[in-house]
């Protein structure tokens, strides 16, 4: 199931919505934790999103929040990566350390491109400076609208471990979708995302 499909056939809740960006919040089965999907239309090429997504090395320039972004390994190109990712958490919360397989396809029909993030918490050895993310599903979908506009759509759940209440997390959980991606909008128009 697509994420629009999902936003459009669950209990997902509107959050959001201005000219360009819509945010939802869904509640996930075994979970006290809610998801988010957000939904933006870009006024650039797909290749723009795609090249960005790809740049790890800017990452922490415009994905909320993360203080760290680094490839592991690259496994062939059917396999996709893994990549570690730190995020920052406010006093007195400890950071994150999230480890996840990144896997991308391509519809040949419709060129719409899926990207899959799976968490593999159990990949590296434990650090006490850290609390490990034991579980997250997330996905980005980035679809051509015309030559020059795409739909981009990321949706992520997060158990984030540790001692986080519920409560408090899902008050903050639009957060992330609002910044990564009104960051993401300036940063495509960059010249360097432009050239396919």
């Amino acid at each position: 199931m697509s994420l629009l499909e999902k936003i459009s056939t669950s209990t997902c809740a509107l959050r959001l919505k201005n000219d360009w960006l819509k945010i939802f919040t869904c509640p996930v089965p075994s979970s006290d934790f809610l998801s988010f999907v957000g939904v933006a239309t870009m006024d650039v090429p797909q290749h723009a999103v795609l090249a960005l997504l790809y740049d790890i090395e800017v990452a922490t320039q415009w994905v909320w929040k993360t203080r760290e972004m680094k490839v592991l390994k690259e496994l062939s190109e059917d396999e996709g990566r893994i990549v570690y990712q730190l995020v920052s958490a406010p006093w007195p919360v400890s950071d994150r350390e999230i480890i996840t397989l990144s896997q991308g396809y391509i519809d040949p029909e419709t060129s719409e491109v899926f990207i899959k993030l799976e968490c593999k918490p159990d990949y590296l050895p434990l650090n006490d400076k850290y609390v490990r993310v034991p579980q997250l599903e997330g996905a980005w979908n980035i679809i051509p609208l015309s030559e020059n506009k795409c739909r981009v759509v990321f949706g992520l759940h997060i158990e984030p471990g540790g001692e986080i209440p519920a409560w408090l997390a899902n008050i903050a959980v639009i957060d992330t979708p609002f910044h990564t991606m009104n960051n993401m909008r300036e940063w495509v128009k960059k010249e360097k995302y432009q050239n396919p």
